[in-house]
């Protein structure tokens, strides 16, 4: 005689993991959970991939507010105007390794700076740097490569980039700081 335990699946298995995982500690364990929830595989270990994806499904099928990130994210970008979106994407391309979190952050960043174009974005990016003295690091940046002055080396270790940044600079530059990175934009 064999028995066959039975999955659970839908409302029923959201029902027993809201009721069980309160009650996890060293002595009823997640692999335990799985097992009595009739995941088993047949060597008698836990199923673990089987009742997961099956716990999702049941959330996406039968929570009616259940929305993945993915989709949330995918909504939010659908209801952007087409400019909105223009400039998302340029983001993208401007720095591939953010989320979509980090890029509307970065795009309202932007926006206040009246930044909401690729083009306007073009038009007005200079720089940016990781470093703990930016400012300074961009005056000379500034200095040397975009002026091209010739500073002899017996004078350029004796000038204060911050001074230049403070009363040359800043008033023409606009700066954002976001995810340890200061980014220069001209103001046009």
């Amino acid at each position: 005689m064999t028995t066959t335990t039975v999955r659970l699946t839908g409302q029923s298995l959201i029902d027993f993991v809201n009721e069980k995982m309160p009650t996890i500690d060293q002595f009823y364990t997640r692999t335990d959970m799985v097992r009595d929830a009739g995941y088993i595989n047949d060597n008698g270990t836990g199923a673990y991939v089987d009742f997961y994806t099956e716990l999702l499904k049941a959330k996406e099928v039968l929570d009616p507010n259940y929305v993945s990130k993915r989709d949330a994210e995918d909504a939010e970008y659908e209801a952007m105007s087409g400019v909105e979106q223009d400039m998302y994407d340029h983001i993208v391309t401007f720095n591939n390794k953010w989320d979509h979190e980090e890029i509307t952050g970065f795009m309202k960043e932007l926006d206040a700076l009246n930044i909401n174009t690729p083009e306007r974005f073009d038009d007005s990016y200079e720089y940016n740097s990781d470093s703990y003295t930016p400012e300074e690091e961009f005056a000379e940046y500034f200095v040397i490569d975009v002026m091209d002055a010739r500073i002899p080396d017996i004078v350029e270790g004796c000038i204060d980039w911050q001074v230049v940044w403070n009363s040359a600079l800043r008033y023409d530059y606009n700066t954002i700081e976001f995810g340890g990175d200061t980014y220069f934009f001209r103001n046009n």
